[in-house]
């Protein structure tokens, strides 16, 4: 039986925070047009996503939302009147996030290839199905993945659903993502390995200390996937 690794996507395989930081930025841009404190505006977006995830998921749809809602907040804290030309503008603003161009990340291309042949690949990502589908069939990267799996929360419970599903053994099977809040820490509480490959850009919702530092291996990048497993498999053949 081939060795599982269940692979994240968003900052792990291709670009998608630098997106949604840029959009905050050209919100923060406007609002201080508008005579709010830029800084703060790009702080209150933050404060109402921390609010709103835990209530209504992920998602650019929401994301738009949040933008509005941030600029409704602002308004209310400064006693000014919202306007609905300037909600409409906030709202076009967070679409952009849609359908962000396809980045990868180094050594993605090349390298999941080399894992297909030696591993069961399942992708595991969260947020708006048909977003995050689509952002896999653009990648064209799709029949690299025996299962591709989009949950509402990337959690133990969803990793354990995994595991059962597709009869995994953990002592077989990796997790391999930037997220330490969704990617690493749960991994390392079901008993897989665990591969956390830091992205500078990961979102703030997503820190969390590691659990176990020790058990996780920290590559820079995705194409040191391979040194890693060669060289597992080279210590493997030695015992």
């Amino acid at each position: 039986m081939k060795p599982t690794l269940i692979i994240d996507a968003d900052d792990t395989l291709w670009e998608t925070e630098i997106y949604y930081e840029r959009c905050i930025a050209d919100f923060g841009a406007l609002m201080g047009s508008l005579g709010f404190d830029r800084e703060e505006a790009e702080r209150t977006v933050d404060e109402v996503e921390h609010e709103r995830v835990p209530l209504v998921g992920y998602g650019p749809h929401e994301f738009s939302r949040n933008l509005v809602l941030t600029y409704e907040r602002l308004c209310e804290r400064y006693g000014r009147p919202t306007r609905e030309d300037v909600s409409s503008t906030v709202w076009e603003m967070g679409q952009l996030v849609l359908e962000p161009p396809i980045e990868f990340l180094d050594g993605v291309t090349e390298t999941l290839p080399w894992l297909g042949e030696r591993f069961r690949l399942l992708l595991l990502t969260k947020g708006d199905r048909e977003v995050q589908v689509g952002k896999l069939e653009r990648s064209g990267l799709a029949h690299h993945f025996e299962g591709v799996h989009v949950v509402q929360e990337k959690d133990v419970e969803a990793l354990r659903g995994l595991m059962a599903d597709y009869g995994l053994q953990p002592e077989m099977t990796w997790m391999v993502g930037n997220s330490p809040r969704s990617d690493i820490n749960p991994a390392l509480e079901v008993g897989i390995g665990a591969v956390h490959i830091p992205h500078s850009n990961t979102w703030s919702f997503e820190h969390q200390e590691i659990a176990d530092p020790e058990r996780v291996v920290v590559l820079e990048n995705f194409g040191e996937l391979q040194t890693l497993f060669n060289e597992m498999e080279k210590e493997n053949h030695r015992v």
